[in-house]
Order: structure tokens, then C-alpha cells, then sequence
């Protein structure tokens, strides 16, 4: 856990009146990272909405998909979200004027108005999201490795078990 970033009740983010920064330095536990977690976020309560928005980056250590050899990845992120506070998501209802949001499209995430905002798990989202999908340790990687000649498929075949000998048959032209 890193320290500072607790979770903080959305009923005191609202009595402050005024965005809840924190400095984010450490490492996470659920993100093993080469180095600590660095950044910082904001979080302001604004009626039916809270809006967080923050700066962070780490480097991980990623095993490339291709050659399996590892590599260390930047991960940054400078993510802005809008997060609904009721128990279901808003449809055709109205937000309340002081959220200031025009259009609201999109809504992924809603937390319970009488819940807690938890900064650390945010951040580990934010960060889990910009990993790669497919880890490539980049242009110079090997690849797999070179697949055995004939003629070492062939020593192999004849040391291999007797019980195979009728599928390799089939695969004889």
C-alpha cells in the first residue's frame, strides 16, 4: 500500500468544497514495478459526479511474447475521469447544474454516493490499462527459436517412441 492513498469516504470529499490532491511514490502490490509509482492525482466531488484526473508512471519488467525474454517497459498515463455517483448508472435523468457537463457520454464506472473513493485502486487501473496486450520487446527481438532441421527431426523420430510410428506414417508423403 502506498502511503497516503487510503480510502477516503465520497461524503468528506464533498464537505471539502475543493479538490483532494495526493502525491503518489511508492509501489503498488497488485503492480509489480522496477520502480516506485510516481505522480500525482486530484479528485473533486461535484454533486453527481467526481472528477479525477491525474499524472503517473512507473517502468515494469514484461517477458516478450515472442522470445519470452524480458524487457522493462515506461508505463505513463495521464488519465481524466468522470466517475457517476449513484447505485445504477444516469440515463435520460438530468445532472445537477453544478456538475458543469454539457454531455455526458460513455459512463463505465459508478460508485455508491455513500461509499469510499479508493485513490490507490484507481491508480492501479490507470496504470493496468496502459499495458501492452501483445509484449514485444521490440524490433531487435529474436523470435522463437529455429526449429529443428530434417535431419535432426529425422534422429528424433527414430529415437522416439514406437507408439508414434503409425501417426508418423501419415505425416510421410
Amino acid at each position: 500500500m502506498i502511503k497516503g492513498l487510503e480510502p477516503v469516504p465520497l461524503k468528506d470529499l464533498r464537505a471539502l468544497g475543493a479538490p483532494k490532491q495526493w502525491i503518489v511514490e511508492g509501489h503498488l502490490e497488485t503492480l509489480p514495478s522496477l520502480t516506485p509509482v510516481r505522480g500525482h492525482l486530484t479528485a473533486e466531488h461535484r454533486g453527481n459526479v467526481l472528477a479525477v484526473e491525474g499524472v503517473l508512471q512507473t517502468i515494469v519488467t514484461l517477458s516478450c511474447d515472442r522470445c519470452l525474454g524480458q524487457f522493462n517497459q515506461q508505463i505513463t498515463s495521464k488519465p481524466a475521469e468522470l466517475i457517476w455517483l449513484g447505485v445504477t448508472l444516469p440515463g435520460d435523468e438530468p445532472l445537477q447544474a453544478e456538475t458543469d457537463i454539457e454531455h455526458v457520454n460513455g459512463w463505465v464506472e459508478c460508485l455508491d454516493p455513500r461509499g469510499c473513493f479508493d485513490p490507490e485502486q484507481w491508480v492501479f487501473e490507470q496504470l493496468n490499462l496502459q499495458l501492452p496486450v501483445v509484449n514485444s520487446c521490440g524490433d531487435h527481438c529474436p523470435g522463437p527459436a529455429i526449429p529443428l532441421t530434417e535431419r535432426q527431426n529425422n534422429v528424433l523420430d527414430e529415437e522416439a517412441d514406437p507408439r508414434w510410428a503409425v501417426l508418423r506414417q501419415l505425416r510421410e508423403p
